[in-house]
Formats: structure tokens, sequence, C-alpha cells
């Protein structure tokens, strides 16, 4: 009978100490979801980064010789010849990206685009007379990169076609058939050919052997066309107030 009674004494013990754990279990859980509930909210919420929009770039003013626009449609009425802008903002649109890009290469700023767009501003008789005689690589990609700023520009077509003479030009000059006054050797310098000047004053003109003896010359007070032969023996060629040479059937 005792001993019945003790192996009932110790399974009770044994379940008594199987409980505790399980409750103690119970409690650690509920205080982990508590603590854990506490924690989010008393932790602060996570800032959001503030990025600021965009600043397109806008023309403030355009400044023609001390007449001042907004825009360059208002310039064009005018007909202004020289302009300078004023730009605002830093975000660049696409075509204005590429027109720096086509005028001035990796070298184009902000400062460079408001060049661009006081040319684009120019619709004066005298806008773009420099390009009827000379016109250099650098000055024609200008011209190039302003036209893609302003594609209504009313000059657009007389320009096109200045800056494709004086593209022609310069390829005749790098290949010695375009030159202007002053001593040249044949053959080295310049190319033998016939060659013309226009609207002259005052022009003189001379073709020398190698012993610096005169072959052929001339001076012309006033013409308006000036036609000379250079041959291939010729030693130099020199002309003085005639303007620039260029190759008949050019």
């Amino acid at each position: 009978m005792k001993k019945i009674m003790l192996v009932v004494a110790v399974g009770l013990l044994v379940a008594g100490c199987s409980g505790a754990p399980e409750e103690t279990q119970h409690s650690d859980s509920k205080k982990t979801a508590s603590t854990v509930a506490t924690e989010a909210a008393e932790s602060p919420s996570e800032e959001k980064e503030v990025v600021d929009a965009p600043d397109p770039v806008a023309v403030d003013e355009i400044d023609c010789s001390g007449e001042y626009y907004s825009t360059v449609e208002e310039a064009w009425a005018e007909e202004q010849d020289l302009c300078d802008a004023t730009l605002s903002g830093t975000e660049m649109s696409d075509t204005e990206t590429k027109s720096l890009q086509v005028a001035y290469g990796d070298e184009g700023d902000l400062d460079s685009l408001a060049i661009l767009y006081g040319i684009c501003a120019q619709s004066g008789s005298e806008s773009w007379s420099y390009l009827q005689q000379a016109g250099s690589k650098d000055q024609l990609a200008e011209v190039r990169g302003a036209l893609l700023l302003c594609p209504d520009h009313p000059d657009k077509k007389k320009v096109e076609k200045l800056v494709g003479g004086a593209a022609k030009r310069n390829k005749l000059e790098d290949e010695g058939r375009v030159f202007s006054d002053g001593v040249y050797r044949v053959g080295s310098d310049i190319k033998p050919g016939t060659y013309y000047v226009t609207d002259v004053d005052g022009c003189y003109w001379e073709r020398t052997d190698a012993n610096g003896e005169t072959i052929d010359n001339n001076f012309v007070t006033a013409a308006k066309r000036v036609q000379v032969t250079i041959l291939g023996s010729d030693y130099s060629f020199n002309s003085e107030s005639c303007g620039q040479w260029q190759p008949v059937g050019s």
C-alpha cells in the first residue's frame, strides 16, 4: 500500500515539474510578442529623401544691341544683326544637348548654349555676311548648332546655303585652291590653275620665277572680276588688296 502511494506521489511530482516549463514558455511567448509591438511603436519611421525637381533651361532675356526681347521670335520680327542671350536653369532638353554637341563637341556648357541662342535670335541683313567670304570650321559648327535650336528660323534656307558654300571654300583652301592676299609658293602653298576675284579696288597681282623675276603682273584700279592663270612652272604668286582668290569652275 505504501509502495503504491509512493509511486502516485512521484508521478504527481513529475507531472507538476513538466507543467511548469510549459507555463513559462507561454509566458515568454506572450512577452516576446508584446515587446516586439512596443519596439515597433517606439521606433521612429524612416524619413524619405526629398529629390528636387529638375530646373529646365529657360531664356530669360535676349539683348540685341540694347533692344531687349523675351523670345527669339520677337527678335526675328525686328531683324536684329547681333544678339546675346541670358539663360537660367540647369536641366537641358535633348535638343539643347544635341545643339551643344554639334557646335562645340564635348566642351559645351550653359554659357555656350547662351551663345547659340544669341546666334539663333539674329536675322538682320548683316547677320550672316561673314559666311559669304569666310567662315571657319568652328564658326560653321556653331551656326549649325544654333539652327538646331530654332528650326523655324526665317533665314534657315539662306543660312544653310551660305554654310554649304563656306564649307566648300574651306575644303578648297585646305587643298591650296582658295587663298587670300599674300605671297605663295606654287605647288606647295597653292595649286596651279585659273583663279578669279570679284569686286576689287586697287588690286595688284604678280607671278614670279625662281629668281624672283616677274613673269606677269597687273594692277587693277577697280573691276567686277579679275582673273589670272597660274602655271605649274611659276615659282610664286603674290597679290595685294585683291581679296580671296577662287578657282574658276568651282
